[in-house]
């Protein structure tokens, strides 16, 4: 009898150590979200220039910023990576494609082209971003710079790619967010690249003819 006694003791605890475990591990995690870049419509459209094809390569980034991940500042050198907070695709990949779009709705060339295209273009535009991130130091804020290159092909160039550069710049801008929260991040973000694009396109229409 007492032997059965202490087996039913074994089953007891053994039942309440087991339905433990599985409840720690049917514990629930945060889920990921995922974001993308939405840039504000074309504010101010130049004529078009007539002949002038620019061809777009896909954006370099950063190597702190080239992941998924958002990035936020919190001191003067520590910034933090958030895994559950993330861009849909790399940032390369969708700055490119929504400042191709953005591009050709300005209507300022002809055509817009992406580098895997075999049209000839006259024009090639490349970009890197140099900054993009959620600066948490104080007052939060929507990082983001980007520094765009235009290149014009020119047979008599001494590049052996027989092109020349006709507007180099970097475009920076800081958007006040009212929260720390990931939308309003992203909201912050998707001003600042309209307003990158705009003071880009502004500075483009100087330099295509």
């Amino acid at each position: 009898m007492r032997y059965a006694r202490h087996i039913n003791l074994c089953l007891i605890v053994f039942f309440i150590v087991f339905t433990a475990g599985c409840t720690g591990l049917s514990k629930s995690y945060p889920e990921r979200n995922y974001y993308m870049f939405e840039v504000p419509p074309v504010t101010v459209k130049y004529p078009t220039v007539k002949g002038a094809f620019v061809e777009i390569s896909r954006f370099n980034v950063s190597p702190g910023s080239e992941g998924k991940e958002f990035i936020y500042r919190t001191g003067e050198l520590s910034y933090e990576s958030d895994f559950y907070n993330q861009f849909f695709r790399p940032p390369g990949a969708m700055l490119t494609e929504v400042a191709g779009r953005w591009l050709n709705d300005a209507h300022l060339f002809e055509d817009v082209f992406g580098s895997v295209t075999q049209a000839d273009a006259d024009y090639f535009m490349e970009a890197n971003v140099v900054r993009l991130y959620g600066d948490f130091r104080s007052s939060p804020k929507a990082v983001m710079e980007i520094q765009f290159v235009l290149l014009k092909y020119a047979p008599d160039s001494s590049y052996d790619d027989n092109t020349k550069v006709v507007l180099g710049k970097n475009y920076s801008s800081e958007i006040p967010i009212q929260s720390t929260a990931p939308g309003a991040l992203m909201q912050g973000w998707n001003t600042a690249l309209g307003e990158i694009l705009n003071a880009f396109l502004a500075d483009l229409k100087n330099n295509v003819n």
